[in-house]
């Protein structure tokens, strides 16, 4: 158990911005045909990933068998493990810090939120983390309160820890220097600030009051943040400063997360996005092509400029993306012994996928292992290991012989063919066995999607409704499209389900009120404007279905 900004510094005693700032000449008189060939990102950067725990116990327990398989094969310096709203997903929040740190040999950052809670329940919490071997903290005031769409100006938790800082003096107050504890920054500012300057002045309120580092909101205009790191050295913050970075995993879902949270997006990525929105394929490559330019381009800046050594993604608990950035930008690469290249070399030519990285017995992760310093082979045959795990990251931990049975002990054959399934759609809802189920409220602490105030609420769903033809008509609506959200729902109807849209806004003005539905596809096109997702060249097949809240009289009259 490591506190992290005590690995940080570790290891930027032994590497700094030297290289950086050595290779910066050669960087300026490269010429500009050899500005193709990527330029090696200067020794001793690191990265670290971000988990949200899933809903489902079968989500839990494939999240488990997934961080284990990140931390092995790509070696991140730390992961950290969001918080629910008021402490709601606290028990699993709690299970998968503790499985990270006691099984997966890894340290765990732990976020904490202060937004309605005591101080009684927040120093309890502190407790049970300290139990189970936790030694960072990200402190975050948290998400609105109830009955608020976003922070406004001034606003306050409404806990008994108004703000971000005042958890950090609770923290230290505490616990002393026991936890390394992170805070949030805003390279674009914070909504509840009334600009970037004053976001700076709260963000150095934090660092003073004893915050080891900085954790950044996503955001896809690097120049942006590279200001933003300047204007916070000058305010005085030396602190490390760790970008935030999300993969693009679908346009949709890019939109509503940009637009929600406030963030720029530069024309030049906007333009490379829309021209393939409707190719889910495409958008994934092209968004690990983005993150791995701003990663390089952050990473080559000498700290005058703006540069840090190190990125935090946020991984949607997906590792597909990750991997394939990582891959990408040098820090592993994967060995195949010289027996096994021209079989390989046949495969590839007919089965082109550089991003699910499928092991065979005999190929290996090669990792740089920045982290660490040194250059570490993770087999994916058992047999080179004396046991088939990292240490624990616990030192009562560090002998034992014994871990618990999940994914990972079942045939590798099936793991294998099974372990990258929820990278594609599985319906509106997903995979609800998948690491990766929820909603998009569900899955970063920088977006909370509320119905907003009870103002906000009443206008949008009704005064007071006296009759269940009052509530079947708000259903209707959301169907038609004249209501934007519903508690069950939030964002509004995919696009396929025009096709039927009539249809459901019927069954809805009868009593049945529908939740989730799909309509028939019988072979349209892989690439087709509304039905389709996926590259070219293939065929899409659904089942209608509907889902739905009915009364005990109207499941009568169906069965």
């Amino acid at each position: 158990m490591s506190r992290i900004i005590d690995k940080i510094n570790s290891r930027r005693s032994k590497h700094r911005f030297k290289s950086k700032i050595q290779n910066n000449d050669s960087i300026v008189n490269k010429s500009k045909n050899e500005e193709k060939d990527p330029i090696d990102i200067p020794a001793g950067w690191f990265y670290s990933f971000e988990f949200f725990p899933p809903k489902t116990e079968a989500g839990l327990d494939n999240l488990f068998t997934r961080i284990d398989r990140m931390v092995t094969n790509l070696d991140p310096l730390f992961i950290d493990v969001t918080w629910g709203h008021s402490g709601s997903t606290a028990p699993r929040t709690m299970a998968v810090a503790s499985y990270a740190q006691r099984y997966c040999g890894i340290d765990v950052l732990l976020h904490l939120t202060c937004t309605g809670v005591t101080r009684e329940l927040l120093a309890n919490t502190l407790d049970q983390a300290k139990a189970c071997g936790v030694r960072n903290i990200l402190a975050l005031r948290g998400d609105p309160p109830r009955g608020k769409r976003s922070w406004k100006k001034g606003d306050v938790s409404g806990g008994e820890c108004d703000r971000a800082v005042d958890l950090v003096r609770l923290i230290r107050d505490l616990h002393g220097d026991y936890f390394g504890i992170a805070v949030a920054g805003h390279p674009e500012g914070h909504p509840s600030s009334y600009g970037l300057g004053e976001e700076i002045s709260h963000l150095k309120e934090k660092m003073d009051a004893g915050a080891d580092f900085i954790l950044t909101q996503f955001f896809y205009d690097v120049n942006l943040f590279l200001e933003y790191v300047k204007l916070c050295r000058r305010a005085g913050i030396d602190s490390p400063i760790i970008p935030g970075i999300m993969p693009i995993q679908s346009f949709s879902s890019f939109m509503r997360m940009t637009e929600f949270c406030n963030i720029s997006v530069p024309p030049k990525v906007l333009h490379r996005l829309e021209q393939f929105k409707h190719d889910d394929e495409a958008i994934k490559k092209i968004g690990c092509e983005i993150a791995s330019e701003m990663c390089r381009t952050i990473l080559l800046k000498t700290e005058e400029d703006g540069g840090v050594d190190g990125v935090h993604f946020y991984t949607l608990n997906l590792e597909r993306s990750v991997t394939t950035i990582l891959l990408s930008m040098g820090a592993f690469h994967i060995e195949t012994p010289a027996h096994e290249t021209q079989k390989n070399d046949a495969h590839e030519s007919s089965h082109d996928d550089a991003g699910s990285h499928e092991l065979s017995d005999s190929q290996k992760f090669v990792s740089q292992n920045f982290n660490n310093d040194k250059t570490t082979h993770f087999q994916s045959h058992r047999s080179q290991r004396l046991f088939p795990w990292r240490p624990s990251a616990m030192k009562a931990r560090l002998n034992e012989d014994v871990r618990p049975i999940n994914w990972a002990n079942r045939p590798k054959s099936y793991v294998m063919r099974t372990e990258f399934w929820d990278e594609y759609p599985n319906g509106r809802w997903g995979d609800s066995t998948s690491p990766a189920f929820g909603e998009l409220s569900h899955v970063a602490h920088f977006y909370s999607f509320t119905l907003g105030s009870d103002e906000d609420r009443r206008a949008m769903l009704g005064q007071s409704p006296t009759t269940p033809l009052d509530v079947y008509e708000v259903f209707a609506k959301y169907v038609e499209g004249s209501v934007p959200h519903i508690p069950w729902c939030e964002t509004p109807l995919q696009s396929e389900s025009f096709t039927i849209q009539s249809k459901l806004a019927a069954l809805n003005r009868a009593g049945f009120l529908t939740i989730n539905s799909q309509p028939p596809v019988n072979g349209a096109k892989s690439d087709h404007p509304i039905f389709g997702w996926g590259g070219p060249g293939g065929r899409v097949y659904q089942k209608a279905y509907c889902e739905c809240f009915v009364s005990k009289l109207n499941m009568d009259r169906l069965i």
